[in-house]
């Protein structure tokens, strides 16, 4: 009986003792979940539908800026697109307004996929640019002209100036001036050139960022 209760007593602060480590310590936290990259999406794609790529770039809009041919309009030639697929993708994804981003429930990366192949089938295909735009005085094109025409990855989202690119808000030099600049450095950035911007379109950018590059300003 000695022997028992001795037992019994040693027993006991142990147990209780593993009780209260079961209480002091949590589960082990689930291992991370890895989130596919782009190029390792693109190996599990199926070869991209032309004609549905096609009609997609109808159905989102696409041609309001890009031509229905992607030859270009106050966006840029997207026909023979250089970029990669992952880069292409990431645009979709993480484009800022007023350019539309679209998430995987409103497009797919099957069906970007398709637009990007259908894009690469017009490679060979003399594209046309798209006449220049007919924009109404006053319209709210301003923020719209400097996104799709990427002049805030240099100067600025606001046209405020970066690292890359002075100030353009407020412009006080003649628009001529502000043309043959432009038009000088298209060859080391494309965007400069007038197969990017006519300069119908440059024009009304000019006007508005003379007026201080409003995002609620129309040009």
């Amino acid at each position: 009986m000695k022997q028992f209760l001795t037992i019994l007593f040693i027993i006991l602060p142990i147990t209780a003792l593993l009780i209260a480590c079961g209480d002091t310590f949590a589960p082990a936290p689930d291992l991370p979940t890895v989130t596919p990259q782009p190029e390792e999406i693109a190996a599990t794609l199926s070869s991209p539908d032309l004609a549905r790529g096609q009609q997609i770039f109808l159905d989102k809009q696409c041609v309001a800026c890009h031509d229905s041919v992607a030859g270009g309009g106050i966006g840029p030639q997207l026909a023979g697109t250089t970029l990669t697929f992952d880069t292409f993708l990431r645009v979709i994804r993480t484009a800022q307004p007023p350019k539309p981003a679209f998430n995987e429930t409103e497009l797919t990366t099957q069906d970007a996929y398709n637009i990007y192949g259908w894009l690469h089938s017009i490679d060979q295909v003399e594209v046309v640019p798209a006449a220049a735009p007919v924009l109404q005085p006053g319209e709210v094109l301003g923020m719209t002209l400097w996104t799709e025409g990427r002049c805030d990855t240099c100067h600025g989202a606001f046209a405020q100036g970066s690292p890359n690119g002075p100030t353009l808000a407020g412009i006080s030099y003649p628009y001529e001036m502000e043309r043959a600049n432009m038009r000088q450095t298209a060859d080391t950035i494309p965007e400069h050139a007038a197969e990017h911007m006519r300069d119908v379109v440059l024009q009304r950018l000019y006007i508005w960022l003379q007026a201080g590059a409003n995002p609620n300003g129309g040009c």
